[in-house]
């Protein structure tokens, strides 16, 4: 990997480990959804350095018409990434579950 993407990835994975995750700018609580301002995480660096799956829709807070999804699995919690479909496909926010009987409700 260019030396150059090292900061975003390790930034990426920073957020998959912190315990809280924010609900909207400025909130945070545990298991809500991270919303990441100025997309510094594009889908072309995601795609090639982090193990995902992809889905076939998002979560409902999230519109289907302005962007995608995908899932990883770490910490014991799965973590949905939601990219914008426009520009270099930001990452716009990171949604966390826990591995349970209601996991993946949407």
């Amino acid at each position: 990997m260019p030396r150059s993407q090292t900061p975003i990835l390790t930034a990426a994975l920073c957020v998959l480990a912190a315990p809280a995750f924010a609900s909207g700018p400025g909130e945070t609580h545990h298991g809500g959804t991270a919303f990441l301002p100025n997309g510094v995480l594009t889908y072309a660096l995601f795609e090639s350095t982090i193990e995902h799956v992809d889905l076939a829709s998002c979560p409902a807070q999230f519109d289907p018409e302005v962007v995608f999804c995908r899932m990883t699995l770490a910490s014991d919690l799965a973590h949905v990434f939601a990219f914008r479909y426009d520009g270099e496909q930001p990452l716009l926010a990171i949604k966390s579950y826990e591995l349970d009987d209601e996991f993946l409700p949407f």
